[in-house]
């Protein structure tokens, strides 16, 4: 019975939840064409609702699950180095028993990307995956990974 009435209590919770309080979108879109082989850094804002939170993009033992970002495969684009943040938040996190590192509210990690060399020239895609989970004091979202697309124009 108390299985069935915390289901239920987690059910609730689910239900009351917005779909996504995490939103992300492409900074700072390149007005220019891109050269082949260039390097650019691309600003990836997530817009996280107030009272939510996502985790660093640190890994930690026995933690939470960090933030990842990726350029699929595949296209004519990489990542240069490594994604950049905002220092975190270091909070006491009571479910984890350790401390925490997250962000809320708004916050911009900058994607080092490079054009492929040989590329041809004209119109791209990129394709930048980000892969979190949010939370706030009460419940953790299931994990998700979104795709976010930015057309560039590789030129000359």
């Amino acid at each position: 019975m108390k299985a069935l009435l915390f289901a239920a209590a987690i059910g609730v919770c689910l239900v009351a939840a917005p779909p996504d309080p995490v939103a992300w979108k492409l900074l700072d879109v390149p007005a220019a064409s891109i050269k082949a082989g260039a390097r650019v850094n691309l600003k990836l804002l997530a817009a996280v609702q107030k009272g939510w939170h996502l985790y660093s993009l640190k890994p930690m033992a026995e933690g939470p699950i960090p933030t990842r970002i990726r350029i699929a495969e595949g296209q004519p684009f990489s990542l240069a180095g490594a994604v950049q943040s905002p220092e975190p938040q270091v909070v006491q996190d009571a479910t984890f028993g350790m401390e925490v590192e997250l962000f809320e509210g708004d916050t911009v990690f900058t994607l080092p990307v490079r054009v492929a060399t040989g590329v041809p020239l004209g119109a791209q895609t990129l394709v930048v995956s980000a892969s979190y989970q949010s939370c706030n004091n009460q419940i953790c979202l299931p994990p998700k990974t979104v795709r976010v697309e930015l057309p560039i124009t590789v030129g000359k």
